[in-house]
């Protein structure tokens, strides 16, 4: 049987699977990776360092810098999404036809690239992100997180509308599916 080829972009380095998100993502491409998948991984360093552990399990990891500062939140693209851009990421993903899956909305800066490519592209939704930042800003005490969490989660909404370039959207939760579904 010949080998598969995925593409995934993770919105951060998911070793080691100590939260959340990242767990989901490791044991995801170790899973694939015994399944035959061959893995070329994308993720954001910020908090995190590169890690040996990835180069071991997928056959090349690109790492990029996660951009930050008062530019990227004035910009109408949601902050978590425009600081998780690079100038090397277009050709790292587009020299070749393996499909790719973003995972997270966050992670989707070249989605739309890639469409345009002819490439297969999956989105893996970790939340329905603009509710969960209006929550997020509904608790909040500090005036100026407070705006910063109701203006992401205004952008947020707005940008959903990126995910009909994908070719699947895949959800997490049963509610998030629907959601997605529905749009």
């Amino acid at each position: 049987m010949p080998a598969e080829y995925l593409h995934i972009v993770s919105f951060n380095v998911p070793y080691p699977p100590d939260y959340g998100g990242v767990i989901d993502i490791y044991h995801k491409i170790r899973a694939l990776k015994d399944a035959g998948i061959h893995i070329i991984l994308h993720c954001f360093t910020y908090g995190r360092q590169p890690a040996k552990e990835l180069e071991k399990i997928c056959l090349r990891v690109h790492y990029y810098p996660r951009k930050s500062g008062l530019k990227y939140f004035l910009s109408r693209i949601p902050y978590i999404v425009n600081t998780r851009t690079s100038k090397s990421m277009p050709e790292n993903l587009l020299k070749d036809s393996f499909p790719v899956l973003f995972e997270g909305l966050h992670s989707t800066s070249m989605l739309k690239k890639c469409a345009r490519a002819n490439k297969r592209v999956l989105v893996r939704t970790h939340n329905i992100e603009h509710r969960y930042y209006r929550f997020l800003s509904r608790s909040e005490k500090n005036i100026f997180r407070k705006i910063f969490l109701r203006s992401e989660s205004n952008k947020l909404f707005r940008y959903e509308k990126i995910l009909h370039h994908a070719d699947q959207v895949l959800g997490i939760a049963k509610h998030e599916t629907a959601y997605f579904h529905q749009k």
